[in-house]
């Protein structure tokens, strides 16, 4: 895993060009940093950052080729691929909502501000200033961090993702009312991007059943709960929903167990969604 702070070399997330950069490296996964740079007419810097936006948002990895491990190039993800081939330009709601899923969670790559903000911080804070958050961050941090201009500039560019327009402002996460950040009703994608998100995270972390509490989607870290910033009734409708779809099974117990029917991977329902644009 890469960095987790200051990953983005001081560039804050621009669709325009990270849409820019996976064309490019779709088309040349042998890409430079320098070529990379020249392909989208910017410096090298934001070739950078743009380069690691790719792997944290979850559109591309980087790939060793020899031997000596000294030769890499860029693969998309099968998420990546689908992006580039149905929304190219990043403009659709479903695709922006699963590069704030990827930001968001714990796997190939880590977004140390973006996983604190809407796993720990959201759920519990819902009008807040800036340095409210800043603080609560290097409180969490401080012991981590390498780098330590990212204390102040990683939380910062997390809250930017999700009021500007040329980021992910569309999702409404949050809204900025003179110097406040105020968390808003999520603008929710189709309900095949909310079951790749929960099936996504049910496949990273269980894998090993198919019965969870409707707790833990409610609650747990990089569950549709929290990932949604959802409260109790939104998560049964979206269970609902996909219930309706044949998805899963919901058995509304004590324990409140919600089974998983069907054997398939995440993946399946991001081919399905994109398929139908």
């Amino acid at each position: 895993m890469g960095k987790t702070m200051g990953f983005f070399q001081n560039f804050n997330l621009d669709l325009r060009r990270l849409s820019d950069a996976l064309i490019y490296i779709q088309n040349t996964p042998t890409a430079s940093q320098e070529e990379l740079a020249r392909g989208m007419s910017v410096n090298r810097p934001v070739a950078e950052g743009f380069s690691a936006w790719l792997r944290h948002t979850g559109l591309a990895k980087i790939v060793v080729n020899d031997v000596s491990q000294t030769k890499k190039s860029y693969q998309l993800t099968q998420f990546g691929e689908l992006v580039a081939r149905y929304d190219p330009t990043l403009s659709n709601l479903g695709t922006q909502w699963i590069l704030h899923y990827y930001l968001s969670v714990k796997q190939d790559e880590a977004s140390d501000a973006w996983y604190i903000l809407i796993n720990h911080y959201l759920p519990f804070h819902t009008d807040f200033t800036s340095d409210k958050f800043q603080a609560y961050f290097q409180n969490l941090m401080k012991t981590d961090a390498k780098n330590r201009s990212a204390l102040t500039k990683d939380p910062a560019a997390a809250l930017y993702t999700y009021i500007q327009p040329d980021a992910l402002a569309k999702l409404h996460i949050l809204e900025r009312q003179n110097k406040a950040y105020v968390a808003r009703r999520p603008n929710y994608p189709s309900p095949l991007i909310i079951g790749y998100m929960l099936f996504d995270w049910w496949q990273h972390r269980y894998d090993y059943t198919n019965t969870l509490r409707f707790s833990q989607l409610c609650n747990e870290e990089e569950s549709i709960g929290r990932i949604c910033l959802a409260d109790v009734s939104q998560v049964r409708r979206f269970i609902i929903e996909l219930t309706g779809l044949g998805y899963l099974s919901f058995s509304d117990t004590q324990h409140e167990p919600v089974n998983r029917l069907q054997q398939r991977q995440a993946s399946s329902l991001l081919e399905q969604y994109y398929k139908q644009l």
